[in-house]
This record gives structure tokens, C-alpha cells and sequence, in this order.
């Protein structure tokens, strides 16, 4: 595989880590977090530490032609959301929208976030964390998943919305992770289109969706 971006030093980066070398030992990784103490805690052999903010790092740094094969968000935002509004800047900047109520009354546990935002989950419970997200059975419960989330998500009827879900996938249990080519291929989209937009980041059980829109000035 490819070399890893972890963007996150705490407590799940550090599990995300130890899980990518496990896994992957012969995969490049490297750690991005604003917080000194936090790269100076998770800072060992092997492996890169950047002392900077992630979504300001992957605004800088990530390329398509020098990507890494995977980047694993564990930082308390919406990474997908916050990279396009930092790669639309200073031409177009955008504003959060309500999420509709149809869309609200048709996904499971909504957790409202910040101004436009909601989280959604298939659990009413707290999940191990261990999971390893089989495809057909819930690993807490052991009964049949109803549906995958990121599909759900995707099936909605957006009424008007353009409705982006970027997958992710499981590297390792608890560990999910998005390829670069799926943000580059969301930014190409949010960039052509006109109106209001819905961005979600999902894997089979939890995810996160964010309702936005451009607001383009005259020149």
C-alpha cells in the first residue's frame, strides 16, 4: 500500500497508528495534528509527525499526482467539508444551509452539529470500538444491518440538493478511511455546481452530513 495520512495525534490517531503498522508495516505513515504536545506524545521510529493543522496540511500538501493511498479523518470536524471550503477560498466562499427536514425524518438517529450539519448513525447505542463493520450483521447486536449508511445516504431524494457521499472504508477495526481521489472528484463536483449541495462522509454504520451553498460575486 501506499503511504497513510493520519490526520488526528490523539487518542484515535494513536489507534489508528498502531492498527496502520500492524496492518501495513510496509506503508509510509505519517501524522498530522496543530498540537505540540500531542505530536511530541505520538512521535516514534518509522514514523512522520507534522505539527500543523490537518485540514491546513491536506489544503497545502495533498496533490493528485502525490497522493497517499489513504487518509484516515480523526479530528472533531468534517475533514471532506472543511478541505473544500479551504480550496474554494478567497474566490468563493460558502455559507452552511438548513438540512431539509425530509431529509432529517429519513435517516436514522439525527444528532443536529453546527449550522448545518447533522449526524446520523444506524446505532442508538455506543459501539465498540473494536467493530470490525461486517457487512450483514451488526457486530454489538448481532442481528441483520437494515442497510448500509453511505447507501442510504446516497439513495435520498435531495429535493434540489446535489448529494455527495464520500465512502469510508474500513482499514482495520474502528479505522476508516477516504481515498484522496474521492475528495478531488467531490471538489470537481461542489466547483460546477450552482446551487445549494449536501456533502456527507459515511461508512456502513455513522456519518456525518453538511448542507451548504457558494456564494459566487459578480467581477
Amino acid at each position: 500500500m501506499k503511504a497513510i495520512w493520519i490526520i488526528g495525534a490523539g487518542r484515535f490517531g494513536k489507534k489508528a497508528v498502531s492498527a496502520m503498522k500492524k496492518r501495513y508495516p510496509e506503508s509510509a505513515l505519517t501524522v498530522v495534528d496543530h498540537c505540540p504536545k500531542a505530536c511530541e506524545t505520538i512521535a516514534e521510529s518509522g514514523l512522520t509527525t507534522v505539527c500543523m493543522d490537518g485540514v491546513s496540511y491536506l489544503n497545502d500538501y495533498l496533490t493528485e499526482t502525490d497522493a497517499p493511498g489513504w487518509i484516515i479523518p480523526v479530528i472533531p470536524v468534517h475533514l471532506a467539508h472543511e478541505w473544500i471550503r479551504l480550496r474554494l477560498l478567497p474566490d468563493i466562499p460558502i455559507v452552511p444551509v438548513d438540512v431539509p427536514e425530509t431529509i432529517c425524518r429519513s435517516l436514522p438517529n439525527v444528532f443536529h452539529g453546527k449550522p448545518g450539519e447533522i449526524f446520523v448513525s444506524n446505532a442508538d447505542f455506543v459501539c465498540p470500538e473494536n467493530c470490525a463493520e461486517p457487512r450483514d450483521i451488526c457486530t454489538h447486536t448481532r442481528l441483520p444491518r437494515k442497510q448500509s449508511l453511505y447507501q442510504a445516504i446516497r439513495a435520498l431524494s435531495c429535493n434540489g440538493f446535489l448529494n455527495l457521499v464520500l465512502q469510508s472504508k474500513q482499514l482495520a477495526p474502528g479505522i476508516g478511511g477516504i481515498r484522496p481521489g474521492a475528495l478531488f472528484d467531490a471538489l470537481v463536483s461542489v466547483q460546477r455546481h450552482p446551487g445549494s449541495i449536501l456533502l456527507s462522509t459515511a461508512c456502513r454504520c455513522h456519518g456525518v452530513v453538511q448542507a451548504f451553498r457558494k456564494i459566487i460575486t459578480e467581477r
